[in-house]
């Protein structure tokens, strides 16, 4: 099973993705929209997310050091949550997606 875990702040902002993944379709697939806002953070925003990968496991941190960049941010990630969300309902039981932190408010 494919597991993630999006954490938020107290402003309702993800600040930590933590994906647990395997060599499944779902994985893999979990996988590509987990690495995508890396990416886009790194090379449209040009900022540097803290990324650390251990076999299986993606965990990485959203570099919010320019707040004039929060929406752009904001859009990048979300729409990572999206798609993990869909993920999780269209294949249930083989991708949870667990969200912490304060509030969940988009």
């Amino acid at each position: 099973m494919v597991e993630v875990v999006i954490e938020r702040d107290e402003e309702g902002r993800v600040h930590t993705v933590t994906l647990h993944g395997d060599g499944s379709p779902e994985g893999l697939a979990a996988g590509a929209l987990v690495e995508a806002p890396i990416a886009g953070l790194r090379d449209y925003l040009h900022l540097d997310p803290e990324v650390v990968r251990d076999g299986s496991k993606v965990r990485f941190q959203v570099d919010r050091s320019d707040f004039f960049l929060d929406r752009e941010v904001d859009a990048v990630v979300e729409t990572m949550v999206l798609g993990l969300r869909w993920l999780s309902r269209t294949r249930q039981g083989q991708v949870v997606v667990h969200e912490v932190g304060e509030s969940v408010r988009v």
